[in-house]
């Protein structure tokens, strides 16, 4: 499995296939928005949405997991959809979290969705966390500090592809020069493209897009 090594205030960056990246010098894997407990909270709402997506995004995060050996899971906040979705998880899914948690040590940080940390998971809940110089929040701040750098979620970037005269949107890793925004990876997540203002005027001086397929990852602006 390939990845694409970025650098951020001196620190290596390793994005994954999968939508997750890896900071290799702290052992460190970072995922954003897995919104767990999305289908459920829906379908208390009456939209009929099909079991399945909190098991289906965890195995992925269990999949990231035994495939980079990290130390640490830093979840970058929306990690559960809302406050009481810890108390309708199914015994599949905490037997996974639960897995997960003893493979790492799972961190987790506050989202708009979960400003209150759910009380039914193992790990910490920090509203930010520092690694070296890099800052690691859900919402993409307007003013970095100077000499630092940002890994953030919350925005879930996609972008637009033509390929033989077809159009798909595929979530991406956006980045600049100070600044790395996570794609959602939860099953139900939706997406926000690159070009729109609250994304594109995050990047004032430029920026970088890549999307990943099964084995590699690849720059597509």
């Amino acid at each position: 499995m390939k990845f694409r090594e970025i650098t951020l205030a001196g620190e290596r960056i390793h994005l994954l296939p999968g939508g997750a990246v890896l900071l290799p010098e702290t052992e460190t894997l970072v995922v954003a928005d897995l919104h767990l407990g999305k289908g459920t909270s829906a379908r208390a709402r009456g939209l009929l949405l099909p079991p399945g997506d909190t098991i289906s995004t965890l195995e992925k995060v269990l999949l990231l997991i035994e495939a980079h050996a990290p130390r640490l899971l830093i979840a970058l906040g929306d990690s559960f959809h809302d406050h009481s979705a810890g108390k309708r998880l199914l015994d599949a899914e905490r037997a996974l979290l639960n897995c997960i948690s003893q493979k790492v040590d799972p961190l987790w940080i506050t989202g708009n969705h979960d400003g209150i940390p759910v009380s039914e998971v193992a790990g910490d809940w920090l509203e930010e966390y520092r690694c070296g110089d890099l800052l690691l929040r859900h919402i993409p701040s307007a003013v970095i500090p100077a000499g630092h750098a940002e890994l953030a979620g919350h925005l879930h970037p996609k972008i637009r592809i033509r390929s033989r005269g077809h159009v798909m949107s595929r979530p991406c890793f956006i980045t600049g020069e100070e600044r790395l925004i996570l794609p959602a990876i939860g099953a139900y997540t939706g997406g926000l493209d690159i070009s729109a203002p609250a994304i594109n005027s995050l990047f004032i001086h430029g920026s970088a897009a890549y999307v990943w397929g099964a084995q590699d990852v690849h720059r597509v602006a």
